[in-house]
């Protein structure tokens, strides 16, 4: 077997995450040649550089891996297939559909390949039923929908440097940082993998409690291009008391699939049939560095590549069309805001958000008033 070199770019933050995975790698004969990181000047584990050109100088590595924040991956991602290396992304895969685009032109023009870390998409229970709905043991799609309110502080938007929430970087990188993007992204990137196709058709409604450029609560309703509905409901701007882990709910002709429910924190994805019968797919891990893991298994053994860069462009198509139809989130007015420990959040909004969810509706709220109670 063949020894490959694997190159991080990142290694503080979520990235280290990849690092960590390399002390106990799931896979035989990898070497870590080297990281780039301008602020991360050591590591145990292999040599840090502080520009690409100095890693491209000293190796060449096999697989590139991207933890870096989300400006970076059009330009480093096409920087590696030009170099000749596999591209490992983290999600999303870039902030624009241009990006994209010259990220797909290049990995094909190098003849290497590509894949998003989109951990659902790597999970072997989610595949299981994404298996059993594409055999059509569940009939038809009708609606996907997935709600997420996870409360984020000051620190949250301070973290790194200073990138989050914003749409452009201090070099005019475009950024489009917002709660789907980025901590949210999984639950609408699934129900796009579930369906296997892009959305035809969005609305939506954006929001923002934070002082940011982008957004951090969101409802997005779309028709998928295989004629189901899909809706989610997010938001960074709840208390802590009304935290909501995600909960998914797939709706079938023949079956409806589930995983958590409110005020649940969900482990199991389980299939309700129409005649009572019950498929428990099992838990779902979400595990890291999956998607390092599926490149290794496809550079050696052609492997197909579970989460690939036209699959992980449907998110950022849908993010383009948000963005179109609303270039600016409504701010909530700022009596309705409160502010508990470095969190701002707006009384009312999560059982707002459970109404849209459970109407499958957008919101139709008086901005005017008093409260959103």
């Amino acid at each position: 077997m063949e020894e490959l070199k694997i190159a991080l770019f990142g290694v503080g933050g979520f990235a280290a995450n990849y690092l960590h995975a390399m002390k106990s790698p799931k896979r035989e004969k990898l070497r870590l040649v080297g990281a780039v990181d301008p602020f991360v000047r050591e590591c145990d584990l292999c040599p840090v550089y502080k520009a690409s050109e100095e890693l491209y100088q000293n190796h060449q590595p096999d697989i590139v891996v991207l933890g870096t924040p989300i400006q970076f991956h059009g330009e480093q991602a096409v920087e590696a297939f030009e170099h000749g290396c596999h591209v490992v992304s983290e999600k999303p895969i870039a902030a624009t559909m241009e990006e994209v685009q010259a990220m797909l032109a290049a990995r094909d023009k190098a003849g290497k390949k590509l894949s998003v870390g989109f951990q659902l998409c790597y999970d072997p229970v989610v595949r299981a039923m994404k298996a059993d709905a594409e055999a059509g043991v569940f009939g038809e799609p009708v609606s996907l929908r997935a709600m997420v309110l996870w409360p984020r502080d000051h620190a949250y938007y301070h973290r790194g440097s200073g990138w989050a929430g914003k749409r452009f970087d201090a070099q005019g990188r475009p950024i489009f940082d917002n709660v789907l993007s980025n901590a949210t992204a999984h639950y609408l990137m699934n129900m796009l993998y579930i369906t296997g196709a892009p959305l035809s058709a969005v609305e939506c409604a954006t929001f923002r409690a934070n002082p940011i450029e982008t957004f951090d609560t969101a409802v997005m309703k779309g028709v998928s291009q295989t004629g189901a509905e899909v809706l989610i409901a997010v938001s960074h701007a709840v208390s802590r008391e009304q935290l909501q882990e995600p909960m998914l709910e797939y709706t079938y002709e023949k079956a409806v699939v589930r995983f958590g429910g409110r005020g649940i924190k969900g482990s199991r994805l389980t299939a309700v049939f129409s005649d009572g019968q019950v498929k428990d797919y099992g838990i779902v891990k979400q595990d890291y560095a999956e998607n390092l893991w599926n490149m290794v298994d496809a550079v050696r053994d052609g492997a197909p590549i579970l989460c690939t860069g036209e699959m992980a462009s449907w998110h950022i198509d849908a993010l383009e069309k948000m963005r179109n139809l609303q270039p600016e989130a409504t701010p909530f007015p700022e009596g309705w805001v409160r502010e508990t420990d470095g969190l701002r959040w707006v009384p009312g909004l999560a059982e707002a958000l459970f109404r849209c969810w459970e109407t499958q509706e957008l919101p139709q709220w008086d901005m005017r008033g008093d409260s959103l109670c």
